[in-house]
């Protein structure tokens, strides 16, 4: 079984951070070693999506945000819809959250 520590990758800090709302993060790394995350972490975390990336269950949850024409944006095809997240318009399936367009 692998530890949690083995695959730990920093990216996950930030993500944490975020998730946290910004405040200060510390992560245990083993016996001895800690890892902290300041609360601007949060600030440093964007995102930066591209084809192929996976929405977070919770936005696929909360359902597509954009309105699609006001935005300029091609209609969705069926069991599609268009996310704003991050500064981009994300065109990704609602089934699976898979990212097939981004539009920034």
């Amino acid at each position: 079984m692998r530890s949690w520590s083995k695959t730990f990758r920093p990216s996950m800090l930030a993500a944490l951070a975020l998730a946290s709302g910004g405040a200060p993060l510390c992560v245990g790394l083993g016996l001895s070693a800690v890892l902290c995350a300041p609360a601007s972490a949060a600030a440093q975390a964007r995102h930066h999506w591209q084809r192929g990336d996976v929405l977070p269950a919770e936005v696929l949850r909360a359902g597509p945000n954009v309105n699609y024409a006001a935005q300029r944006l091609r209609r969705p095809p069926d069991g599609y819809g268009w996310f704003s997240l991050d500064g981009a318009y994300l065109l990704a399936s609602l089934s699976s959250g898979l990212v097939v367009d981004v539009a920034e």
